[in-house]
C-alpha cells in the first residue's frame, strides 16, 4: 500500500481509539472499551501482517511513476463528499429543527474513512491519471470519490437495517 494510505489507515485507527477513549470517560463501561480496544487492534495487526509486513510485502519490477498526488486529491474529493452530506442533512432540517453545529459529528466520518477510501483506491490504482491531463472520463474519477463520501452513511445505514 502506497504511504498516504497507510497515514490515513493509522490516523483513522488512532482516532477511532480516541472516540473509545471518549465514549468510556462519558459512560464508564470497561468492558465496552477493551470490546472496542480489542477490535481495533485485531483490525490494526491483521493491516499490519497483511500491507506492512517486510515478508509479505509486494515490491514492483519496474519504476512506478508516484501517485500520492493522486491519492490525496481522491481522499479530499472522499472528504468533501462526507463533509457535503453533513451539510446537506443539517440544511434539510428547518432552522427552528436544526441542532447546534456539532463539530464532533462533522468529523467522525474521517475515522470511518478507511472503510470507504481503501476499496475506492484499491479500484482506482491503477488508473494511471495524470493529473496535469484531465479529460471528462478521467475526471469522473473524482467525482466517484466525493459520491462515495456523500452515501456512505447511508449505505452502513442501509445494511444495518437489512441485518435487523
Amino acid at each position: 500500500m502506497s504511504g498516504v494510505a497507510n497515514i490515513v489507515f493509522w490516523t483513522s485507527l488512532a482516532g477511532l481509539c480516541g472516540l473509545s477513549l471518549f465514549e468510556y470517560y462519558k459512560l464508564r463501561k470497561p468492558g465496552r472499551l477493551f470490546l472496542w480496544l480489542a477490535v481495533l487492534a485485531t483490525c490494526g495487526a491483521a493491516y499490519f501482517y497483511i500491507f506492512q509486513n517486510s515478508l509479505t510485502a509486494i515490491a514492483s519490477k519496474g519504476e512506478q511513476p508516484s501517485q500520492s498526488v493522486f491519492v490525496v486529491v481522491l481522499y479530499i474529493c472522499m472528504f468533501l463528499g462526507m463533509a457535503c452530506h453533513y451539510f446537506y442533512s443539517w440544511f434539510l432540517k428547518s432552522k427552528r429543527e436544526r441542532e447546534p453545529f456539532d463539530w464532533g459529528n462533522f468529523l467522525a466520518p474521517v475515522f470511518a474513512s478507511p472503510i470507504v477510501f481503501v476499496p475506492l483506491l484499491g479500484a482506482f490504482q491503477n488508473a494511471d491519471i495524470d493529473l496535469t491531463k484531465l479529460t471528462l472520463p478521467k475526471f469522473m474519477v473524482f467525482f466517484v470519490a466525493f459520491q462515495n463520501g456523500f452515501f456512505w452513511k447511508e449505505v452502513v445505514d442501509n445494511r444495518a437495517r437489512e441485518q435487523k
